[in-house]
Parts: structure tokens; sequence; C-alpha cells
């Protein structure tokens, strides 16, 4: 079978339906009412990718969405697979760029690739066998005897007793979960080391079960103390099972979705970001951050719906001050430059929410190009408006957080200073 067709584009760019056809159109569709999430929009000739960045596989075509942060599409690869990282949503390795090349700087088969290599070396170092309870009639008394299942079919079955006792076997649930993600991800892999390592896992395997694998038998999984390391990899296997369709075979798969909201994503990275490192934001060079708080109730809307916020954060003087993260680019050109009335209104009603006001709200944008920032004051509110360039984050030739920039960036835009 032909490798399906890679088809790269970024946010919000469009992908014709010439290109895509109608098998995959419809697929995409399923896709998007499966998640429950506006992946694309879809419109007369043509299909939108949104805010959601990954890689879906419809038929014999894989989409792939990556950040419109870099010019180079493999810098923009590198930037999601940190910030997944970073705010632990995936713990993808950093791996080289020369790395992801081998790959074919596919998001999806960097995906398999990890999965593949730590399950392969968690059944080389950790194999689990637990003890597993079985009920069956037997030649001999073994375990418990169930008397009433005993005395209720002996007329037929001379000799055999009915027992419940525990085995110590690999043939459980955690590992049949990992069976049938493993062979699912067999079918899709696609470099040929990849499939190997797939393949050997699948061996290893071999005495557990096949289980049709669905969200219910993930939340009956429980890993104990010693078993935390698979915890990752279960982790996966959700975000697996949650975006795949099943085809009518076991094992056979018609769509296969991994989408990020970038909008959560650069949210979280700014409030984990200020969490590790809030020794090193300073706010207009002489109070200092000391306190990050995430996702506070800051009161109810008409009594019904609670208002929360993306952060609160306070400084060594006591002051307290509120901070909303958009992943949205400002255009100068624009009206009001972009500005969402919407976003100000909402910020009007967290100042007024709870027992307590907050007289400062920063409104916080990346910026790659051109900058809008200013403030503005209704009653005793202000309402500041500040960006920070996210291409200092990252360094794609190390794949690592540049600390001191981040900083140096957010310190400034928290400060209250304007660019220029």
């Amino acid at each position: 079978m032909a490798a399906p067709k890679l088809i790269r584009r970024q946010e919000y760019e469009y992908v014709s339906y010439e290109l895509l056809g109608e098998d995959a159109i419809r697929r995409l569709e399923r896709v998007r009412e499966r998640l429950g999430v506006p992946v694309f929009r879809f419109y007369r000739t043509n299909a939108q990718a949104q805010q959601y960045v990954g890689a879906v596989r419809a038929g014999n075509v894989t989409i792939q969405i990556l950040p419109k942060i870099y010019d180079q599409e493999k810098h923009n690869l590198g930037f999601l697979i940190f910030l997944l990282r970073y705010t632990r949503k995936l713990r993808l390795k950093q791996a080289g760029l020369t790395d992801y090349e081998k790959l074919r700087s596919s998001f999806l088969e960097i995906w398999i690739r990890h999965f593949a290599s730590e399950l392969n070396r968690l059944l080389r170092t950790q194999p689990k066998h637990r003890y597993v309870e079985v009920e069956e009639r037997t030649g001999f008394l073994r375990g418990k005897l169930l008397t009433e299942r005993e005395l209720a079919g002996t007329a037929t079955l001379t000799a055999r007793h009915a027992c419940r006792y525990e085995i110590f076997t690999p043939d459980h649930l955690l590992n049949q979960v990992l069976k049938f993600c493993n062979n699912l991800l067999l079918s899709q892999a696609e470099t040929s080391f990849t499939k190997t390592i797939l393949e050997e896992n699948a061996a290893r395997l071999a005495e557990v079960s096949d289980l049709r694998v669905g969200p219910g038998d993930l939340a009956r999984v429980h890993l104990n103390r010693l078993d935390q390391e698979y915890d990752p990899l279960l982790a996966m296997c959700r975000l697996l099972v949650e975006g795949y369709t099943p085809g009518m075979e076991m094992g056979e798969v018609e769509q296969l979705a991994f989408v990020f909201n970038m909008n959560a994503l650069f949210e979280e990275f700014v409030a984990e970001f200020l969490r590790r490192h809030r020794d090193r934001i300073e706010l207009d060079g002489s109070r200092q951050l000391v306190k990050v708080e995430r996702q506070r109730v800051l009161g109810k809307l008409f009594g019904e719906f609670d208002m929360k916020d993306d952060l609160i954060l306070e400084d060594d003087q006591g002051d307290r001050f509120l901070v909303d993260t958009k992943y949205k680019v400002l255009d100068p050109a624009a009206d009001h430059a972009g500005l969402s009335q919407g976003d100000f209104y909402q910020m009007y009603a967290y100042a007024r929410a709870g027992k307590g006001n907050y007289r400062e709200i920063f409104l916080l944008y990346p910026a790659t190009e051109a900058l809008v920032e200013g403030d503005f004051n209704q009653d005793d509110l202000t309402i500041r408006v500040r960006q920070f360039d996210p291409r200092k984050i990252y360094d794609p030739d190390t794949g690592r957080l540049n600390v001191k920039n981040t900083a140096e960036e957010l310190s400034r835009a928290l400060s209250g200073k304007l660019l220029g």
C-alpha cells in the first residue's frame, strides 16, 4: 500500500478539496464530529485549518498543521514539540533537526516513534506481570471453592469443581491496552526502523490477549506505585483511543488525529514559565513577582456561572493583578488594531467579580511582526495590552528553552512599560 500523502500547512492556512479528494474530505468532517472541536472549517472549495496543531490522518492523506512562528517548518515542528513537553501535554523527547528529518519531519511519525521506543524500553526493563482473578471448573480444588455454583452444576460435570483463584500473568488490562495501541500504530507507521520496534513490542506481548480498547477500558486501568513509569505511555494511549475512528476489523483505522489547541498551549506555557521562574520576573525594576495562581474562580456571573481567570499574580509589596493570555495576532491596520470587544467585556467582568476588585489587568498577546500596545482606562480600571515575541522562547538550534530571553520579555510586558 502506498504511503499516505503528507500535506503540510500552518495555522489558518487553506487546503484545496482538489488536493484532498472526496474520501479525505468526508473523513475530515467525521474527525471534527468525533473530537467535537473545529479542527477545520469547510468552505466551497477549501478547508481551512484553525488554531489546532498536530496531525490528522484521513484515509490516504495526512495533514500536518504547525504553529506559524518561524519561517522554516522544521523550526515550527521543534517549537510545537517543545511546548508539548514544557506544558506536560506529551513527554516527547526533544531531538535534533537531523533526527526530525529522518522521520520525514512528520509530527505523526515522531509521535509513533516515541511511543514505540518508550514501550520497548519498558517491556525490556520493567515487564509487567500481575495477579489476575480467574473463575473456572477444575479437576482439583484450587483457590476458593464456589459452593453455590458447585451445588448447581455437579450433576453434569463429574469430578470438576467451580473455583476462583489468582494467577500471575502478563495477560492483564494494562498490557492489553498497550498491545492494542502498539498494533494500531504498527498499521500507521511509515519508517522501517519504527515498524521494527513496534514488531518487537508485538512479539514481547504475544502472550497478551487481543482486546478492542475503548475509553471505558482505559478508565479501568489503575497504576500502582511501582507502575508509574507507564503513566506517560498510558496518557498517549488515551490520546490515541480518543483520536481514532475504528474500522470494521480489529486494528483497522479510518481516521486518526492528534491535535492540540494552540490557545491553550500558549496560555499554559506562560503560566508554567512564571510559576517555575517567578524569581526572575522583575516588575518595573523594583517589584518582584512572588506568587502565581492559575485558573482561580473569581466569582459567579448572575450567580450561576463560574468566572475563571488565566492568572493572578502578586508582587512582593502585596499588590495583585490579573493576566489573561490571548493567542491572537494583533494588526495595527485593522479596526481597534484587531482587539476584540468581547475580550474587553470579559476583562471588565473579571475586574468586578467576587469580593475583591482588581484595578489592573494585562492582556498578553504574542507578536512576531508589528507591535500594538496601549493602556485603556475605564473608571478605576486599567487594561494594559502587552505583547512578547514567542521566537525568543525557544532556541531552534538547540531545541531548548531560552530562560533569560523569555524572562526579559515577560518582565518588560508585565512591568507596564510600553515598547518604543
